[in-house]
């Protein structure tokens, strides 16, 4: 893990760098409290944003070359395709070869119908890392513990509003995230 850390350090920039070690740290937290597995957790977590600085054109690119299908949005908003270039980056940049770790760095943003717990982990301790402060993230902060479900919905609703103040499109995948969790309640 050290040597992950080392290189990752070496490769973004020092705020992003901090941030993904507080996700990390989050993430290990419930990691603990949901049973989820500790290391693939921490993988996802420190490397969640590993493409998040490449410019548009760059993501685009590298989109491309890795054969991501670019949505409409997507090519609208490059940057929401730091998640899946970002995984594919973990896969051969870092040599993540486990497929959870890297669904849950593909879906950190956008999210995705039936979230796997390694998924709602990493969704949510991007989403709650101590660096973060934001209207209603001491609601979400709170329900971490208590219900993931819960808390991922109240996230997307929280996303999901702010895009729309914004006049900006709703990524679909959000949309059928939110849907599934409403849809799937026990």
């Amino acid at each position: 893990m050290h040597q992950l850390t080392r290189r990752l350090k070496n490769s973004i920039p020092l705020p992003r760098y901090e941030h993904c070690l507080r996700v990390a740290e989050a993430g290990e937290r419930l990691a603990e409290i949901w049973g989820a597995p500790r290391l693939e957790t921490i993988q996802a977590c420190l490397l969640h944003d590993c493409a998040r600085d490449l410019p548009r054109n760059i993501l685009l690119k590298w989109g491309v070359e890795f054969g991501i299908i670019i949505s409409e949005i997507e090519h609208y908003f490059p940057v929401l395709l730091h998640a899946p270039v970002g995984a594919e980056f973990a896969r051969h940049k870092y040599g993540i070869t486990d497929e959870q770790v890297l669904d849950a760095i593909r879906w950190h943003t956008t999210g995705r119908a039936a979230m796997s717990l390694l998924e709602k982990i990493t969704f949510l301790s991007d989403y709650t890392e101590d660096g973060r402060s934001f209207p209603g993230i001491e609601r979400v902060r709170a329900l971490v513990d208590k219900d993931l479900d819960e808390a991922l919905l109240v996230a997307f609703d929280q996303k999901i509003n702010y895009m729309l103040q914004q006049g900006w499109p709703v990524h679909p995948s959000m949309i059928e995230a939110r849907n599934w969790l409403i849809l799937n309640r026990d």
